[in-house]
């Protein structure tokens, strides 16, 4: 391919972006590919080589029947293909849905139907879920099989095709109409307050309203040059898809890519791979900090780590232990390119989310639209400005309604963006999170949040991990539950642990109920599934402080 210069612009669409990344930078390699790390295995990928590979695939979605504007629900494992499928079908004009690899049964079905998809792409791995569910996907036409690592007796349906074929197809470049307002992307909420909502992402729009040529300048800001680039998180999140890896991919920084997370491994492969930078979420930190501390824990080329609600307790000792800062930052998916970080320089408080960044303004709300003062707790929102909501709107697709109900109105009628996090702000400005408004729980007349309970608990030398929630009681409102995850060999009594609490936090957070659990239900980026904890409510297992006639400290 001749080298030519390419300019990325405003009305660039993702294909062009990418064949101009192969045009004048093809042999740079971008992506390295952890495919066994214990056995030492990796792939590398230039520029050049993503651009022909995606090509492959899109000219074989082609001639598979597949069409400008058509879904495709990819459910894949972190992997290469994961990447370049997604490139396929920017450049044919098609629209990947992005599916949680933890579903199945009737959630899965509804995410497939809900989304008008037409072919399903899945990892072999996955196979089997779609055949339970295969009655109920009213609109599939297509079944695509990744067969990479697959058994040697695996055996494809005789009605599906696998992706290995498809790139048989000619790596020519691929012309199909496409326009910066054509659907590239459906990437669905977690459902926790009810049916997942798919956030939808145009060629010309893309996370936080973001088009090709803002989404290649966001590494100025995010990393630095130099920087190699770790993710371990899910591809099917915007954490890992275009945090790290879109963004390395368009500011021609080099990306590692991880199948999944491995605390036990994690600093190695950031040794091997002299990592300088990657993105934290859920119980990343606190699990690496109950990993056995290391004579070289402090000997990697790790200079920044981008982390969210990392326990403010544990912030310090991460810091010294492993001799490197974090940098606490929040913002959404659905979230309207809103978000708080620490771009002023200033030394960011230990346990703060960051300020609003320059050009936008953040409050904390309460209940009645009244805008609160310094430590009070109320909903974190943001000024919702008319000349930027064309670029900031949030549409879920097929529901206008929810849509409708991100923007709401404070006591004098302005207009603010709702994020349904719980917040408090310090006398300078800081912002510092609680909890989400929906975990709150309501407990005899206390709202009690259930981060702070967890992050008590977490302390305690022999706990892993824990959740907190409310279950129904007899006197209506909730009761406080825990389900805690001990450390590997360590055992402990429900009494134990609420001797460890009764200090440490108010009488009316200790919790009544206890369950010790082997393992907390996850979703594949490491969030905790409550829903599924209070499904489960109170069982035989479980420990009744009530009951047993323990007496909490007043």
């Amino acid at each position: 391919m001749s080298k030519k210069k390419f300019r990325l612009r405003k009305s660039s669409i993702l294909r062009d972006a990418i064949k101009g990344k192969a045009e004048t930078v093809g042999e740079k390699e971008w992506l390295t590919y952890i495919k066994d790390f214990d056995k030492g295995i990796d792939k590398k990928y230039t520029y050049l080589d993503s651009h022909l590979i995606s090509n492959r695939i899109g000219n074989g979605l082609l001639k598979l029947g597949l069409k400008r504007g058509d879904g495709i629900a990819l459910m894949e494992v972190n992997s290469p293909e994961f990447i370049h499928s997604v490139f396929a079908s920017f450049k044919i004009g098609a629209y990947i849905v992005l599916v949680n690899t933890g579903l199945k049964g009737d959630g899965l079905a509804f995410i497939i139907n809900h989304s008008d998809a037409v072919a399903v792409l899945i990892n072999h791995t996955y196979l089997e879920r779609i055949l339970e569910i295969k009655d109920q996907l009213k609109n599939i036409k297509y079944i695509i099989v990744d067969i990479n690592e697959a058994p040697e007796d695996f055996k494809l349906p005789d009605d599906a095709v696998s992706i290995q074929e498809l790139m048989k197809a000619p790596d020519d470049d691929i012309d199909a109409e496409i326009s910066l307002d054509d659907l590239a992307m459906l990437m669905y909420t977690a459902g926790t307050t009810g049916l997942p909502k798919g956030v939808v992402f145009l060629q010309g729009k893309l996370l936080g309203g973001m088009n090709v040529k803002s989404l290649a300048a966001m590494g100025g800001i995010t990393a630095d040059k130099g920087d190699v680039l770790f993710t371990c998180l899910p591809l099917f999140h915007s954490n890992a898809l275009f945090l790290t890896t879109l963004n390395g991919y368009f500011s021609e920084l080099p990306v590692v890519l991880a199948k999944r997370f491995s605390a036990s491994r994690h600093w190695n492969i950031c040794r091997k791979y002299n990592i300088t930078s990657f993105n934290a979420l859920g119980a990343m930190i606190p699990i690496l900090m109950k990993q056995p501390e290391r004579p070289n824990d402090k000997e990697h080329k790790v200079r920044r780590i981008n982390s969210a609600a990392c326990p403010k307790e544990i912030w310090e000792a991460f810091e010294k232990r492993f001799n490197v800062p974090l940098n606490e930052a929040y913002g959404a998916t659905d979230g309207g390119g809103f978000m708080l970080a620490n771009f002023g320089g200033d030394k960011q408080p230990v346990g703060s989310m960051g300020k609003a960044v320059p050009g936008t303004n953040a409050s904390v709300l309460d209940y009645d639209g009244t805008h609160l003062g310094p430590n009070e707790i109320g909903e974190l929102v943001f000024e919702w400005k008319d000349t930027e909501a064309k670029q900031r709107e949030v549409k879920y697709y097929k529901n206008v309604e929810a849509s409708k109900k991100l923007i709401i109105q404070d006591k004098d009628g302005n207009n603010w963006f709702s994020t349904g996090d719980l917040v408090y702000k310090d006398e300078d400005g800081w912002f510092y999170y609680v909890d989400r408004k929906k975990d709150v729980i309501r407990r005899r007349g206390e709202n009690i949040a259930s981060f702070s309970i967890e992050k008590i608990i977490n302390l305690q030398d022999k706990v892993l991990e824990s959740a907190a929630y409310g279950v129904k009681s007899e006197l209506g409102e909730d009761e406080v539950m825990v389900a805690v995850v001990l450390k590997p060999g360590e055992t402990m009594t429900p009494e134990e642990l609420l001797d460890f609490c009764q200090d440490k936090m108010a009488h009316f957070m200790v919790p009544r109920y206890v369950e010790f659990m082997l393992q907390l239900p996850k979703s594949p980026v490491h969030r905790v599934l409550k829903r599924e904890l209070k499904k489960i409510g109170v069982t035989e297992n479980t420990w009744d402080r009530e009951k047993a006639g323990y007496k909490v400290k007043r």
